[in-house]
């Protein structure tokens, strides 16, 4: 792999910041993106694109490489592999490791460390409070200092009302974003999975989901009165949509991203208690599942981003109630949102923006991601009609704990280009 210099002919070309959508050849280097090249020099990768999508390299706002600490699970490393596969280039790595991201030194260390394997472009969302303890602020503005995009306690909400106002402040004054895993965990005790009829067959705690939209509300209320950015991570009930759709009509700096897990199941898939069903937060209603889906169509949702969260074999192994929460998503993220394509919800253009410039938008980085402009040499090849079934063989991470193996899809990335060298190439098991 690694070759240098890629031709991609014949491919339909969709840039949804720039509004590209047609049949194009496309030569992709390391200096950036050429459309219909008059020339292209010998010894040129070249690949045959006609009925594929030349897509900008995916943008994925929420994901955990576990490294440092937790290198057992993910490293940054097999992480980027994992994410060429689905055709992503860059991600925003969570703060949740050990130690935790909450220093300029353990954030600046992420890019370091990506750059040293030739990883991809890894953008951190920093702790919010120190050790992600709910406890005493961290300083934003030296997080911000040493690379940090966002900030967040990501898996563990900012509870305290006072905390989450001083945060949104330091935000405010550091122009940074802050993320929010947003669950009430006075209501919800981190129970393992939905209040529904499921849970009571099965005889699991379970947690309302009106937890999230408490929270939601109480965050946008508080956003409403500092005015910093503000961003739901995985967003799974219909009344947080409502809460997000109503924030932005008021012109709020309010953003929202959705899950593919969310998308395509809910609670019933935890009907045999299969561990790898089982994340934070947990799935949810047939009517949450389709105001999620609605958000997709009607542009309240602003990205899908795969809230990738590997474990280990054996700690999944420990059965529903005891296994961690946290399912990965690299490889099948973009082929879940083909679904939504084909059954006609949403155009292939608008899937394009929801892993290109809407996080980019979001990231307030438009034109610099997701895009063919600006230099960028990121591209993802799409086969829109390929069928597969997830295997554990498709996943490229260390950790397997998927919640679509054995799903049937329709779409697959094919390749995936990064700073302008074929780092990904799907190729069939032979029969």
């Amino acid at each position: 792999m690694d070759s240098e210099g890629v031709w991609i002919r014949g491919a339909r070309c969709i840039d949804p910041f720039t509004g590209l959508d047609g049949v194009h050849d496309l030569l992709v280097t390391p200096s950036g993106v050429q459309l219909d090249p008059p020339t292209v020099a010998k010894g040129v990768t070249t690949i045959d694109a006609k009925g594929l999508w030349a897509v900008p390299g995916l943008v994925d706002l929420q994901v955990h490489f576990r490294q440092p600490g937790f290198e057992y699970k993910e490293t940054i490393a097999s992480g980027s592999a994992a994410a060429l596969a689905g055709g992503i280039t860059t991600v925003v790595v969570m703060p949740n490791t050990r130690p935790a991201l909450d220093t300029p030194e353990r954030v600046s260390f992420e890019a370091e460390e990506s750059r040293r394997v030739d990883g991809i472009q890894l953008l951190v969302a920093a702790a919010a409070t120190q050790g992600i303890e709910g406890k005493e602020l961290t300083d934003h503005g030296c997080l911000k200092g040493a690379g940090a995009v966002a900030i967040t306690d990501d898996g563990m909400p900012v509870m305290d009302d006072a905390l989450m106002a001083g945060s949104l402040r330091q935000c405010l004054e550091h122009d940074l974003m802050f993320m929010q895993h947003a669950e009430n965990l006075d209501m919800t005790g981190h129970a393992p999975m939905t209040q529904s009829p499921v849970s009571e067959k099965l005889g699991i705690r379970g947690q309302p989901a009106d937890a999230e939209g408490v929270m939601v509300e109480r965050d946008i209320a508080l956003v409403e009165q500092i005015g910093a950015r503000y961003h739901v991570l995985h967003t799974t009930t219909a009344r947080s949509i409502r809460a997000v759709r109503a924030a932005k009509a008021k012109g709020l700096p309010v953003s929202c991203e959705v899950s593919p897990h969310h998308l395509l199941l809910t609670y019933e898939a935890c009907s045999e208690a299969d561990p790898n069903t089982k994340m934070n937060p947990p799935l949810r209603s047939e009517t949450d599942r389709q105001a999620l889906i609605a958000a997709l169509a009607d542009g309240t949702a602003d990205a899908v981003a795969t809230d990738h969260a590997p474990h280990s074999a054996a700690e999944k192994g420990r059965g529903f109630v005891d296994a961690p929460f946290g399912v990965i998503g690299l490889e099948t993220a973009f082929s879940a949102l083909m679904c939504f394509v084909h059954d006609g919800t949403i155009s292939a253009n608008r899937a394009v923006e929801l892993m290109t410039a809407g996080p980019a938008r979001v990231l307030k980085m438009d034109g610099e991601l997701g895009t063919f402009g600006a230099g960028s040499a990121d591209v993802a090849l799409i086969d829109p009609e390929h069928e597969w079934t997830a295997q554990l063989s498709d996943f490229k991470g260390l950790s397997k704990n998927s919640a679509f193996i054995g799903r049937a899809f329709k779409g697959r990335v094919v390749a995936t280009m990064m700073r302008g060298k074929l780092r990904y190439r799907f190729s069939a098991p032979s029969a």
